[in-house]
């Protein structure tokens, strides 16, 4: 089995995840065995790889210990009946998803639910006779009681139970009772004989988990070092690791002082308990082997150059009606590495010259709010608009007349793919790693040096006001993308794992 690890199936997915989804789509698509494995516990995960359409390729190790992978329910309890019937007073709350439980005056529970129809609970609080909470119980969207967390004071976690579906528990976790501690200080697992073992903390407990699930002939597939290498390295068995560098590998802080970045240390420290490293660009790949073989005290082991996106490899045809003249775009997460201020000033700037300008930006991140205040202060609300995430966005690439990007490093630019992907040229700052792989300056898009920009604005008023030129850029896009098809990167991962479907062979034959 081919294991792709991460941390959990969020609502609103990176990078990274995307990256992940990428490479399971291709290997089903071969035949290859895989599974996404999650550690963190959610109680609404299931609902998001079902809107992912990854509900039956992901194994999350509660899930697993639980028994409730891949579990299917039918739950038509009626608790607003149910507490009616204990002389409870029920209220329905204006968002009609909400409830709250009383009995002479005092507050009993407050629920929250799936949705209106009020079948499916998402948590349960309950109080004690001093308004205190003591108690949060969350229901698994699947619908069955997953977690109960205890609390001391109305706010510290002090013990927390898990459940499978049958109600019986098989997790228990016990916190010091600190505010704002949010780590056990010790876990219980119940094994195949009913007996609980004892675990010191979460990492032990993945480690156990991923002893747990690997046999000898699997592959990991490492897509988040920081949290998943601490416990691989500490495993039992031996299980052939690749880890998946997704960032740029060197911090920005001082460059004349060569540091790696903080997810990478324990990883660069421990290369030998690994098999290979695979980055998304060549340039990276060069840039880390050869920083290996500076440092004499890393194990010298191979890094791989695999793209994390593909396209098809027959693109629709370039349909030149659908693009709205002026509308540019801008994929990326709210956050300050992503520079997106740059493009709202730069837009800004534009607007006197070209009144039809627009500029969207989707995307979701902690700077929405800074943004969003820039845009307020520019009164720039009518032409440009931070448009939120969105799941698909085909439409948004093909209607547009450029996208844009500024950060300040990347470790591919997923964006840049799909744009070129759907004959939008796009116009960069020319950082590592990704876009001087794909953007050919003055062919499907412009490269721009980093943060310069009078040149930014230069090249977009040039592009605006030369439609002859944006025409030819659109006709362009897919001059750089053979390397990105489906079959190409496809071979890329196919001849790995034929490296080490040899070595099991291999190590077979030694038995």
């Amino acid at each position: 089995m081919n294991y792709f690890l991460g941390i959990s199936i969020p609502q609103v997915i990176t990078g990274v995840d995307k990256a992940q989804y990428n490479r399971l789509k291709l290997f089903k698509m071969n035949n290859h065995p895989a599974k996404i494995v999650t550690i963190q516990y959610n109680h609404l995960a299931s609902l998001w790889a079902r809107q992912h359409g990854i509900e039956h390729d992901v194994l999350n190790m509660y899930d697993y210990f639980q028994q409730a992978t891949y579990y299917e329910a039918n739950n038509s309890f009626n608790w607003i009946k149910y507490w009616k019937d204990q002389n409870y007073e029920v209220t329905v709350l204006r968002n009609k998803l909400d409830i709250r439980i009383m009995q002479a005056g005092k507050m009993i529970m407050y629920a929250r639910f799936l949705d209106t129809n009020l079948k499916q609970p998402l948590f349960i609080n309950y109080f004690n006779n001093n308004n205190q909470f003591v108690k949060h119980e969350e229901y698994d969207v699947r619908g069955f009681l997953s977690s109960a967390s205890h609390y001391a004071n109305g706010k510290d976690t002090v013990y927390q139970e898990f459940f499978t579906p049958n109600g019986e528990k098989v997790i228990e976790k016990y916190y010091t009772s600190k505010e704002n501690d949010a780590n056990a200080n010790v876990i219980y697992l119940k094994n195949k004989y009913g007996i609980f073992d004892r675990f010191s903390s979460e990492q032990e407990l993945v480690t156990h988990f991923f002893d747990t699930i690997a046999s000898t002939n699997d592959l990991f597939i490492i897509d988040r070092p920081l949290e998943i290498v601490p416990s691989f390295l500490n495993m039992k068995h031996k299980i052939n690791a690749l880890v998946v560098i997704h960032m740029t590998h060197l911090s920005e802080i001082n460059p004349d002082n060569e540091r790696l970045k903080w997810p990478y240390d324990l990883l660069f420290k421990n290369l030998y308990a690994f098999k290979g490293l695979i980055t998304s660009t060549k340039a990276q790949k060069d840039d880390i082997t050869e920083y290996i073989e500076r440092h004499d005290n890393m194990k010298n082991i191979p890094v791989y150059h695999i793209p994390v996106g593909y396209v098809e490899n027959k693109l629709t045809p370039l349909n030149i009606s659908e693009k709205q003249p002026f509308k540019i775009i801008s994929i990326a997460r709210y956050v300050e590495g992503k520079q997106l201020e740059d493009q709202i000033n730069i837009v800004h700037q534009l607007k006197n010259e070209f009144p039809e300008i627009t500029l969207d930006l989707y995307g979701f991140g902690s700077q929405q709010n800074k943004l969003q205040n820039l845009i307020n202060t520019l009164d720039a609300n009518d032409y440009i608009c931070l448009k939120g995430y969105a799941q698909n966005l085909s439409d948004v690439y093909s209607g547009a007349t450029l996208s844009l990007l500024t950060s300040k490093s990347e470790g591919f630019s997923l964006a840049i793919l799909e744009s070129l992907s759907h004959h939008t040229p796009v116009v960069s700052y020319d950082v590592e790693y990704g876009p001087n792989e794909m953007i050919m300056d003055g062919v499907n898009g412009n490269l721009i040096p980093y943060n310069n920009l009078n040149q930014l604005y230069e090249i977009l008023r040039h592009l605006l006001s030369s439609p002859q030129q944006l025409k030819s850029y659109y006709e362009n896009c897919e001059t750089s993308l053979s390397p990105y098809t489906r079959n190409e990167v496809y071979k890329k991962w196919n001849n790995l794992i034929q490296v080490f479907n040899m070595e099991g062979a291999d190590n077979d034959n030694k038995d």
